[in-house]
């Protein structure tokens, strides 16, 4: 069983960290959360061509994660992939002993930093986790049988903050009902909506992951000129206290934030546990810990 799936099951409070696989070669940067933080957190989390930018295939640095101690969280899109070679990636991260998943539609090339890439979307995540139960008990998508079975604890992404709330609602009750074990919000800086959101989820095992954030001088710059266009908001005594502020200075103030909130959310249990995006930085990740007390 995966420390992931052992924090979650046994009621503990489990902190994910978001690593930044390198567009490249060097993963010295990726990796030096792991060999600070390793024993104090549950997983590091590996993005699949985050924001359609690529990067480092995210079960290789997976890999490279469990090689230096830590324990993977492999992020999977359906951007990139059909279900042939969705399929093909899930069995090779299953021999190699990575279990806990992520899975993601993904967000749109047009976005990203090749614009003329073709999309994929053969599946959907819903679909994808569809595909995973399938894998799990013996056969492919095209029902063949398999010649051993991977083992998976399969998550997926939940958005607290969508209007209509309904239609986001129904999508989660979907990924439940299709194997998802656990929910990834975005970054959750309004506390009153996380509140909500997991009021209406349906009553079962499935648990919930409140992404925390450490906000940067451009996107702080970008919700101070009114042109803040994600799918979560941010308070506007947050976005007046880091406006103006020289960049390092507006990551510590966006990492002891990011700290406040983790601690609120663990004392409350708002959530079973946080899934902290930092940049990738060490330094970052280590300030959100110790203001929540970690």
């Amino acid at each position: 069983m995966s420390k992931l799936r052992e924090t979650l099951e046994t009621g503990a409070f489990a902190v994910v960290v978001e690593l930044k696989p390198p567009k490249g070669t060097a993963v010295a940067d990726m990796l030096a959360p792991v060999n600070a933080l390793k024993g104090r957190v549950a997983a590091f989390a590996l993005p699949d061509n985050e924001h359609a930018r690529m990067r480092l295939a995210s079960v290789a640095a997976a890999r490279l994660v469990q090689e230096a101690g830590g324990e993977p969280l492999v992020n999977l899109t359906c951007r990139d992939r059909n279900r042939l070679a969705l399929e093909s990636d899930l069995l090779g991260a299953a021999v190699l002993g990575l279990e806990n998943l992520l899975l993601l539609s993904g967000d749109y090339v047009t976005l990203g930093d090749h614009p003329q890439a073709k999309p994929v979307y053969d599946a959907d995540s819903v679909q994808l986790l569809q595909i995973v139960q399938g894998l799990m008990a013996g056969q492919d998508s095209a029902g063949q049988p398999l010649n051993g079975n991977p083992a998976f604890f399969p998550g997926a992404v939940a958005i607290p903050e969508a209007d209509p709330l309904a239609p986001q609602l129904l999508k989660c009750a979907k990924k439940i009902e299709a194997g998802a074990q656990f929910l990834v919000t975005p970054p959750i800086f309004d506390l009153e909506k996380l509140r909500q959101f997991r009021e209406h989820l349906p009553l079962n095992p499935v648990k919930l992951l409140a992404g925390l954030k450490v906000l940067g001088a451009e996107e702080t710059a970008l919700a101070a000129a009114g042109q803040w266009r994600k799918v979560y908001s941010l308070p506007p005594d947050l976005v007046s206290e880091l406006a103006g502020k020289e960049p390092e200075e507006v990551l510590a103030l966006g990492a002891a934030a990011a700290g406040r909130l983790l601690k609120q959310i663990k004392e409350e249990r708002l959530a079973d546990g946080v899934y902290l995006k930092a940049k990738g930085r060490t330094d970052l990740l280590t300030k959100i810990l110790e203001t929540a007390g970690w």
